[in-house]
């Protein structure tokens, strides 16, 4: 098996009953991006807007340039937001860490799309920008994935996931326990993909 994206193996563990069925034929028809590439627009403006130095009028610069309704009527609330965010502190950019993170007989993409010295102090995030809050649930496990995957080869990095509407970044939160949740979700993907 291929590696996965960090979002889908997170929506494989928040799922439940037969739903999971559904999930991983959606994969093995390559379908594992379901959500990513709707935001790609604004997540791209972003981390553009970081990489060239540029201000936020990048950002207003794409909600002028939409003409999807749907982009119209949700990217307003995902740039606000970010702006807000960006209120909170002075910050920087750096190229945040990537990796392929092995998880029992699968690899999962652990990649936040924004790396960024908040006050001084990197920050490795992943964005979150579905309209739904973020659950409890998805931060601890987004959280501990960037946390295994990225920590021993960058050390002092806080890892975090942003809901970028909300302005509210939630730190990682060390939970060991929570490791060995993930090994025993990759291993059911696993299997359910041979078995499909």
């Amino acid at each position: 098996m291929e590696s996965i994206s960090l979002s889908y193996f997170v929506d494989f563990v928040l799922t439940s009953g037969t739903s999971r069925l559904t999930s991983v034929k959606q994969l093995k028809q390559g379908k594992d991006e379901r959500f990513s590439d709707f935001y790609r627009p604004v997540r791209e403006a972003i981390v553009d807007m970081h990489e060239k130095g540029l201000d936020t009028g990048v950002l207003d610069d794409l909600l002028y340039s939409l003409v999807d309704p749907r982009e119209k009527r949700i990217f307003p609330r995902v740039t606000a937001g970010y702006k807000r965010f960006l209120r909170q502190g002075k910050m920087t950019w750096f190229e945040p860490p990537m990796r392929d993170y092995p998880l029992g007989p699968l690899s999962v993409r652990v990649n936040p799309e924004v790396g960024l010295l908040i006050d001084g102090r990197p920050h490795a995030i992943k964005l979150y920008f579905r309209g739904d809050p973020l659950s409890p649930q998805r931060v601890m496990v987004v959280n501990q994935l960037l946390s295994n995957a990225l920590s021993a080869t960058w050390p002092g990095t806080v890892f975090g996931i942003l809901d970028v509407r909300r302005a509210k970044l939630y730190p990682y939160r060390p939970k060991t326990e929570v490791v060995h949740l993930l090994r025993a979700e990759a291993a059911s993907l696993s299997s359910l993909y041979a078995a499909i």
